[in-house]
């Protein structure tokens, strides 16, 4: 496939931001300044413009706070923690190599667990004093900015099967997923609706084994530092998904090399870290590898493979410029083959993926930081498959192939202390193949339901380009003391359907007491059906019109009592005024070829209304235990003809409790337990008719969409994890329960129709129950 020529203006875009002039060598670096009697404030400042890219703010580096003594270390970075120790300050690395000051944490009343291996240097993630989007928790945060956050314990804490981070979202107010998938819901949108991204780049597939419902994400969480989601009105830095947002940074590894290598039931994992001679930067690098016994399990007789490997560079250029490159491949593979007397089964697919992105950080100034990127990925996916049965035939060849190139820089201006101006932009070419055969002769009369009965065959052979740009600008300042604004505007031009779209936003924080803040966002947000998606399998050959969507939030915040206890309030709204038409199997929870199932059915809604209220309550009880619980009460509806119909992921009502458990000096325990409304399901009935022949038959009827409910779900998960600290490294071993009362939880029905005695035959299908796991690793 002929690459996007956005991929040769990437040598020449890297280039020009190396150009930008580099005014304290590291080779060459000034003699040291004497602090001793100076202000913190002004001390941090010289450090500033010594290429240090420090943000703070009044309330934690207050006016009064004075240096006493001279520091005595060599280099910047050691310097500024001397400075800030007799205050009790520190710094904390964002994930943009930004330094945020804020308030040194007490020290943890035991030791780290087996989720939380040491880190000499955690990053959090940036933000302001008050911060003024809401809609959002922060996590694997060392020492969470908000109370409402969940640090890198809490969150690796969790019991997730697999040890895939993705798995434990499903825990967090406004997320819904099934008991296979990784993938997940965000207040009831589509699961492409949300932006995955890792360092700044999005991750276009980023899930393993899609034929199998993507039961795993391609991201290692031995790599992770830090992590947001955002599950509504985000900023305007983020474009093309309306749902919500997952915004992951890796580690920043300091000190001599180490190596870590694990097992556990699902899969091998091996990696290393460390920093670069001269603390010219840092490397990082994990690979995976699966085995399949607890997949075999999860999923069936499939006996699944996938892999993933990724690495970083970073390398610090200069006191005010530094080069950062990113790689990360996936791959997996399914191969399914069963023979019987007269039947026949053959499946197979295979699937990867290649992310490289190359960033420079500058910091212009003392006061303007510019990040520039370039990326380039490729998609490629082959899907075959076959099958010979009483009442169903079919045949399908499936192929398709993406690159993806493009071009960002994002700008951060300090315009004064109290105010931050943001920019960006950003360019992306799409190059995209299809070609794909399929065949089908279904005698199932269940099959009379489907969108397009009678239809017989699929042929589909193009090649889509596509340019999209995007630019956006925001405005933060506080306007007074107890308040802050922000402003922001996009615009996003889209060749594939040639439209431009406006996307304003607007979000106010308000401290309406000392504990307790007020947030009020609203904005319009855009969804493109990007090239790679088009549903060529469904019979779609043409792409539709941008989805556009708006957010409103109100939220709440405060304090109750006990420091550590914090209560959040939301309530949202988000409409989609022209949500492009979604295919879905109406009775089985999902297949291997889901067009050929006799259950496949069009949805095109002309308007759909997510509307709904999240309470988000946390504590502690005593030392060595946390607790959290949410609520949620939610309405997910399409409206098609006039009338509203649920989601089939519709949860009216939901609940989550969360305990973590210090255990001893060693032992973790983590108990999550988990309840919503059963998701919708559609009645069914047969219907006796005479045919032209004169003979009986039984044609199946379907009742009002998703009128039904199936019954409430829950379970009851446990994680049990210890470390133990040794001379030549560290030893980490977790046992993971999923489902611990062994609860069968409906994922819905196979019908079978018996035209001989007129009747429906249910199989009722459940999903996993009591299921066991457990890993271990070395790092030395």
């Amino acid at each position: 496939m002929e690459p996007p020529r956005v991929s040769f203006l990437l040598a020449a875009f890297l280039l020009l931001g190396c150009l930008v002039p580099t005014t304290v060598p590291l080779s060459a670096a000034p003699p040291e300044p004497r602090y001793a009697g100076r202000t913190l404030e002004s001390a941090l400042l010289d450090l500033r413009a010594r290429g240090l890219k420090i943000i703070f703010t009044s309330n934690v580096v207050r006016p009064d706070m004075q240096v006493q003594a001279e520091p005595s270390a060599a280099g910047p970075r050691q310097v500024l923690e001397q400075l800030l120790a007799p205050h009790g300050l520190t710094a904390r690395e964002g994930p943009n190599g930004v330094l945020v000051v804020v308030p040194r944490p007490a020290p943890p009343p035991v030791e780290k667990t087996a989720e939380a291996p040491p880190e000499p240097d955690p990053m959090l993630v940036i933000r302001d004093e008050i911060h003024v989007i809401p809609s959002r928790i922060s996590l694997l945060e060392e020492e969470p900015a908000s109370r409402l956050g969940l640090s890198r314990g809490e969150i690796l804490a969790l019991p997730h099967l697999g040890d895939d981070v993705f798995r434990a979202l499903t825990l967090l107010p406004g997320v819904t997923a099934n008991d296979v998938t990784a993938q997940f819901h965000v207040r009831g949108g589509r699961r492409d609706e949300t932006q995955i991204l890792v360092d700044g780049q999005e991750l276009f597939e980023p899930f393993h084994l899609k034929d199998l419902d993507s039961p795993l994400s391609v991201v290692a969480p031995a790599t992770l530092s830090a992590a947001e989601l955002s599950t509504g009105a985000y900023p305007v830095r983020y474009g093309d998904r309306m749902s919500g947002v997952l915004d992951m940074t890796t580690l920043t590894p300091t000190g001599a090399p180490r190596a870590r290598l694990g097992a556990s039931i699902l899969g091998f994992h091996a990696g290393g870290a460390g920093e670069l001679p001269g603390e010219r930067g840092a490397w990082l690098a994990e690979a995976r590898r699966d085995t399949s016994d607890l997949l075999s399990r999860l999923l069936g007789d499939e006996a699944p493979d996938y892999w993933d490997a990724f690495g970083k560079l970073d390398y610090r250029l200069s006191s005010r410029h530094s080069l950062r490159a990113n790689l990360l491949h996936s791959g997996d593979k399914l191969d399914i083959e069963e023979i019987r007397s007269e039947e026949r089964k053959h499946f197979e697919s295979e699937n990867d993926s290649s992310y490289v992105w190359l960033t420079h950080q500058a910091l212009l100034g003392t006061d303007l930081l510019l990040e520039s990127a370039a990326f380039r990925t490729g998609l490629d996916r082959d899907r075959r498959g076959m099958e010979t049965e009483e009442d169903v035939f079919f045949d399908i060849l499936d192929e398709r192939d993406a690159e993806i190139a493009g071009l960002r820089q994002a700008f951060s201006f300090q315009a004064a202390p109290r105010h931050l101006i943001e920019a960006g932009w950003q360019l992306r070419e799409f190059d995209t193949e299809y070609r794909y055969f399929g065949t089908r002769e279904l005698d199932d009369p269940l099959a009379r339901i489907r969108h397009d009965f009678g239809t017989e065959s699929t042929v589909f052979a193009g090649r889509f380009r596509e340019r999209d740009v995007s630019v956006y600008a925001a405005d933060r300042v506080r306007l007074r003391e107890p308040l802050t604004l922000e402003l922001g505007l996009r615009y996003d031009r889209y060749s594939q359907t040639r439209e431009s779209h406006l996307s304003p936003r607007l979000n106010l924080a308000w401290a309406v007491a000392e504990n307790s803040v007020l947030r009020l966002a609203w904005g319009r947000f855009d969804q493109s059906q990007r090239p790679y998606e088009l549903q060529v399998e469904d019979g779609e050959t043409g792409f539709y019109p941008v989805e556009r969507s708006e957010h409103r939030v109100l939220g709440f915040e405060r304090l109750l009592g006990r420091p550590e206890t914090a209560l959040r309030v939301e309530l949202y709204q988000r409409r989609v005024d022209n949500p492009r038409p979604r295919y879905e199997n109406l009775f089985e929870a999902f297949n291997i070829f889901p067009e050929v199932e006799p259950d496949r059915v069009r949805v095109a809604p002309d308007r759909s209304l997510a509307e709904g209220v999240e309470l988000f309550l946390r504590g502690r009880l005593g030392e060595r235990a946390g607790w959290w619980i949410n609520y949620a009460w939610a309405s997910i509806e399409d409206e098609i003809e006039g009338a509203r119909i649920p989601r089939l992921f519709d949860q009216t009502h939901t609940v989550n409790l969360d305990i973590d458990i210090r255990a001893g000096e060693h032992w973790r325990l983590n108990l999550a337990w988990r309840y919503h409304t059963g998701w919708p399901t559609t009645p069914l009935t047969l219907q006796e008719t005479v045919d032209e022949e004169g003979e009986v038959e039984f044609i199946p009827v379907l009742g009002a969409v998703n009128s039904g409910r199936l019954p409430s779900y829950h379970r009851l998960d446990v994680r049990a994890s210890r470390r133990w600290e040794r001379p030549w490294g560290a030893l980490d071993f977790f046992v993971d329960i999923q489902n611990l009362y062994n609860r069968r939880n409906l994922a819905g029905f196979d019908y079978e129709i018996d035209e001989d005695e007129g009747m429906i035959l249910v199989d009722p299908e459940e999903w996993p129950g009591f299921l066991p796991s457990l890993g271990i690793s070395v790092e030395l």
